[in-house]
């Protein structure tokens, strides 16, 4: 039925457990195929009709198929459905995505990440284009569409739109010395997510980027913006 997304191995549904199984070990029998009448194996002569050999892994969150499913169903049960558009042009053709792609390009206004100004004539821009992740919820299904706007780093020249790459970040060592701390003073654990962590960074360098897809401003369609602080795909950025 398609492979783990997290873990390397099939997953297959089996018929005797109505269960969906994940596993690496999966042994395959051709002449062997099931009879859906009286629920069990049984031989035949047809050689490409495949049986596997299961042992369950109690750690896939499954459950139990009961009754008959559409095919749709099964699809998104087995992730097999889900795909990323690749491109702005297959991306707008979806709320999702444009819900997505707006709630990004905000988040970067309001960060105050870029300028608008007029194209530079003898200064380098790079590029910049979508990417798109549909994140899961631990049982498979849809928890929501994420747009990233990354910057094509790999144009960058060093001396140029960069000096050196850093990105700073928490040591292992930190974080156990602030965990028993806390656990030796009894206090709580509040776990958080920031939005766009890494688009606080200010940038020493002049980086010049055109203007993203679907979002061009009127009027000024020759214009670039400045980068005021980093961006994904930007050596400067984590």
């Amino acid at each position: 039925m398609g492979y783990g997304i997290t873990t390397k191995g099939y997953r297959i549904l089996c018929l005797q457990t109505e269960k969906v199984i994940l596993n690496r070990d999966v042994k395959v029998d051709e002449a062997i195929i099931w009879d859906w009448e009286h629920q069990k194996n049984m031989i035949s002569s047809q050689p490409f009709t495949i049986q596997p050999q299961l042992v369950a892994d109690e750690s896939v969150d499954d459950f139990p198929v009961r009754g008959i499913r559409s095919l749709e169903d099964i699809h998104l049960r087995c992730n097999m459905a889900i795909l990323e558009p690749t491109s702005y042009t297959k991306a707008q053709e979806f709320p999702a995505w444009r819900r997505a792609m707006k709630a990004e390009m905000e988040m970067i206004n309001k960060n105050a990440t870029w300028q608008l100004i007029e194209r530079p004539k003898h200064r380098k821009v790079i590029g910049v284009r979508w990417v798109f992740k549909t994140k899961l919820n631990p049982n498979g299904s849809i928890c929501k569409h994420k747009a990233r706007l990354v910057v094509k780093g790999y144009a960058q020249q060093y001396g140029m739109d960069y000096l050196e790459n850093f990105a700073p970040v928490a040591r292992y060592d930190t974080i156990r010395l602030l965990i028993t701390l806390i656990a030796h003073n009894f206090w709580q654990i509040h776990q958080l997510d920031v939005k766009s962590a890494f688009l606080n960074g200010f940038l020493a360098e002049e980086v010049f980027v055109e203007q993203p897809d679907g979002y061009v401003v009127k009027d000024k369609e020759d214009h670039v913006y400045l980068f005021k602080k980093a961006l994904y795909g930007l050596k400067q950025a984590p």
